[in-house]
């Protein structure tokens, strides 16, 4: 049997309404995903440039 589909609003509410029953839920799906090994080099990488930059903006303070 196929299902009818929903509108977009529809399944913005529905989305709205697991996350309020469920937003440990929620953020852990977000947290899982953030644990992988890419993004945890980009976090690095992204930091690491951050750093030289202000470096650069700020030769007085040592970083």
């Amino acid at each position: 049997m196929i299902k009818p589909k929903r509108s977009a609003a529809q399944q913005v509410a529905d989305e709205a309404d697991r996350r309020t029953l469920n937003p440990i839920g929620s953020r852990q799906t977000i947290a899982d995903s953030q644990a992988t090994p890419e993004f945890q080099e980009n976090l690095k990488r992204l930091k690491s440039e951050r750093l030289e930059r202000e470096a650069r903006l700020n030769p007085k303070h040592k970083v």
